[in-house]
């Protein structure tokens, strides 16, 4: 496993932190990209390891969609034959299913022209996965599946982002031994501070048991709430023990993100980042946070990827795209 590449695992032992949410909406702005915030697209994988399925369900994923899921690539003989790319939704299918979602909840409305994607893939999930974590345990090296399925298309992908369940078992296990990174979520409640400590002994015994690359990415403050004393005290809390592993934008607790799922699209395709639209400002500004937290990590190590999006471009003669390459 290559131990610079973006490959980030979304992860809370507590549930209702929005750790989908934020997973979702993370993945789709650093590959939408948004040149004013000085965000590149970027070709990106999302893997749904919740056997809930909400991260598929967050672009209108029909869960009755006859496709292979995450179950299946796990499921399979650890033979070395494995080709994750037939696993995979693409840019095309997700914008169909987000449109008809759409269209299906908002009948008198025309679909907006910006509920598309373009470089977004989607290993999706559904509820057979939830049978996964009793069928892994008697399988060879069961806490790496994942790790192993996802060794031969690493570099076709920018960023790699796994939603997890809210526990640690073998499948957060599993994408936690695939990632270089995690990102946790924190929920601006009082168990939320609680349930920290235990998180961080769970990451520490990962590094030491499985995943010695697995390191922390950041923190993210979610369901803020303004006028709260509460929400107030927890963050600041937090900022306390982190310090700066913590992202300085805070995701509030607001309606319009509750109901993006309904809509069948993350609230950064269905709502312009402005003020008016704080929640899809806010993740926004969270990925901008977050493709400059990958640059620094980068400039740490010392290693400056090539753009999967641009090399393929080049691949392609795409004129543009050379250009664009030779002016930089």
């Amino acid at each position: 496993m290559d131990p610079y590449k973006t490959i980030i695992s979304c992860t809370n032992q507590k549930g209702g932190c929005a750790k989908t949410t934020t997973a979702v909406n993370l993945a789709t702005a650093l590959a939408e990209g948004n040149p004013s915030m000085g965000i590149p697209p970027a070709k990106v994988l999302l893997i749904d390891l919740d056997p809930q399925g909400n991260a598929s369900t967050s672009f209108g994923v029909d869960k009755r969609l006859d496709v292979p899921t995450v179950y299946d690539l796990l499921m399979q003989p650890s033979d070395g034959t494995l080709n994750v790319h037939d696993y995979l939704i693409g840019p095309e299918i997700l914008t169909d299913e987000m449109q008809r979602a759409f269209k299906n909840m908002n009948q008198d409305s025309r679909v907006p022209p910006r509920l598309k994607v373009e470089n977004l893939y989607l290993l999706p999930s559904n509820i057979r996965l939830s049978g996964a974590e009793i069928e892994l345990a008697t399988k060879l090296g069961r806490e790496t599946r994942l790790r192993e399925a996802l060794a031969p298309v690493m570099n076709d992908f920018d960023h790699i982002i796994i939603d997890t369940p809210p526990s640690l078992g073998l499948l957060t296990i599993n994408a936690l031994a695939a990632s270089n990174w995690i990102l946790v979520p924190v929920q601006a409640e009082y168990y939320a501070l609680e349930g920290m400590s235990q998180l961080m002994n769970s990451i520490r015994l990962i590094q030491k048991r499985v995943n010695n690359h697995l390191k922390l990415f950041g923190i993210a403050v979610t369901m803020y709430t303004p006028q709260s004393k509460l929400s107030a005290f927890v963050e600041g809390e937090v900022r306390k023990h982190f310090g700066e592993d913590v992202f300085q934008t805070v995701i509030p607790r607001l309606m319009a993100i509750a109901e993006a799922p309904k809509d069948g699209a993350p609230v950064v395709l269905l709502k312009r980042p402005t003020k008016r639209n704080k929640g899809s400002k806010q993740y926004w500004g969270l990925a901008k946070e977050a493709h400059q937290r990958i640059l620094a990590r980068r400039a740490e190590y010392g290693i400056n990827p090539e753009s999967v999006l641009r090399r393929e471009a080049i691949e392609r003669g795409d004129p543009e795209h050379i250009w664009d390459d030779i002016e930089d």
